[in-house]
């Protein structure tokens, strides 16, 4: 007899919550199994409750400050009475559908890339309108498979599931992201859709090994997409399409069906079916859309915070062509000083992912007595510091041009797959540049 599934457990593990949350109440699940992640989603939506997954990673302040944001809870997972291991072991019965409530049905922390996590309140209409847009781009029917290596604690893991749902395929849950095993998936298990991020992706290319056929759709978000990596990767037969998201909009708001001869790092193509798009005065992406949030989270979960006439404002520059075409430069935030010149590390970092053998970049100032502040750069991939320097006074405007570069042979990442863009600054203010500096 095969092993219950997490829809199965969800019906014993439904009667258990019955009897300990409050109607309406947010059921918050704190573990970093996938499978328990989605067997408390799936129970907590067949109670109408709105379901909140949290990294068991997150330093227990961080924890302690978003569960005060949403008020009464009920939390069960790591070090709780309704332990990981017993929603696991939950009595398996007739399997409840995954169908999110309408209204308020599932809180995100978003990554804290920035700052401190915020929690955006995602409602069950825009889930749907999500997955329904989703679907129009990058077609998931019966009998297909996405692979999910991301973790359901964050929008591009969690959303899998609910697509998945909509469309009667099967979502392929694995427990954090290793390259090896992607692949072995990706290849042996007949996958047809995968969501993974540029560091990812450069993982699993560096294995070497054929592109899996039977994969149509290879969706790449969470952090700008090298060009040569993107080229590399369908060159090698990878059906790579470019995508754009956050928490605040269910993830994607653009994703491009394919990837042009031409591409260039930061095109993702037309919004999404009812999505809109605009830009603020200083340049940032405005959205709005049937996939917005309700708001960030409020005791009484009161709509509307984090908008502004409906309307979303990004933390990331932007340009829309006359053809509605999207282009995403980067983040509008850590602007550097240097010589008396404001700039953008997202400008900069947007020239820098189109060098060859650079698979991530971060830009940031470090401190100069003489210019207030130098351009930074610290990335990683196959170049060294002085083929990147080199490729940046050939292609980089002196103003903008990197003085100084640092090389890891591995990002530091967050729980989602995203570079820690924090701790990547923080290493080229204070470490020591692996070469001298460049006119």
């Amino acid at each position: 007899m095969a092993e219950p599934g997490f829809r199965q457990r969800a019906a014993g593990l439904a009667r258990l919550l019955r009897e300990n949350t409050r109607p309406g109440r947010p059921v918050v699940a704190v573990t970093a199994s996938s499978e328990a992640l989605a067997t408390a989603a799936c129970a907590a939506f067949a109670l109408d409750a709105p379901f909140f997954p949290l990294d068991p990673k997150l330093p227990e302040a961080i924890t302690k400050n978003l569960l005060d944001q949403i008020g009464d809870c009920l939390v069960i997972g790591e070090g709780q009475d309704i332990s990981t291991e017993a929603i696991l072991a939950a009595e398996p019965g007739a399997a409840p559908e995954f169908s999110p409530p309408r209204g308020p049905a599932l809180l995100i922390a978003t990554s804290g890339s920035s700052g401190s996590p915020k929690i955006v309140v995602l409602t069950g209409a825009a889930l749907a309108a999500s997955a329904a847009a989703s679907a129009k781009n990058t077609p998931l029917g019966p009998g297909e498979s996405w692979l999910a290596c991301l973790p359901l604690f964050h929008i591009g893991g969690f959303s899998i599931l609910t697509r998945c749902a909509r469309a009667g395929a099967t979502a392929a849950l694995h427990q954090g992201f290793d390259p090896e095993r992607v692949h072995h998936a990706l290849v042996n298990e007949r996958i047809t859709h995968v969501s993974l991020t540029p560091t990812m992706l450069a993982q699993v290319l560096a294995l070497q090994k054929p592109a899996p056929t039977t994969l149509r759709h290879a969706l790449l978000g969470g952090a700008a997409l090298p060009t040569e990596l993107a080229h590399r990767a369908a060159e090698a037969g990878w059906p790579i399409q470019p995508t754009y998201g956050m928490s605040e909009t269910c993830a994607q708001i653009a994703t491009l069906p394919n990837l042009p001869p031409d591409w260039r790092t930061g095109r993702v193509g037309r919004p999404l079916d009812g999505a809109e798009i605009a830009l603020a005065e200083d340049g940032r992406l405005k959205v709005r859309g049937p996939m917005l949030m309700h708001g960030y989270a409020n005791a009484n979960f009161s709509p509307g915070d984090g908008l502004v006439d409906g309307w979303f404002t990004t933390s990331d520059l932007a340009k829309i062509s006359p053809e509605g075409e999207l282009t995403i430069l980067g983040r509008a935030d850590e602007t550097i000083v240097s010589g008396g010149k404001k700039i953008h590390p997202a400008a900069v970092e947007f020239l820098l992912a189109q060098c060859p053998g650079i698979e991530t970049v971060v830009v940031a100032g470090r401190p100069d007595p003489v210019w207030g502040e130098i351009v930074t750069a610290v990335f990683c991939g196959p170049a060294s510091t002085e083929d990147m320097l080199a490729w940046c006074r050939d292609h980089v405007a002196s103003p903008f041009r990197p003085r100084a570069a640092v090389r890891l042979d591995s990002p530091p990442l967050l729980a989602n797959g995203k570079p820690d863009r924090l701790k990547l600054r923080e290493l080229a203010r204070r470490r020591e540049p692996e070469t001298g500096l460049i006119g």
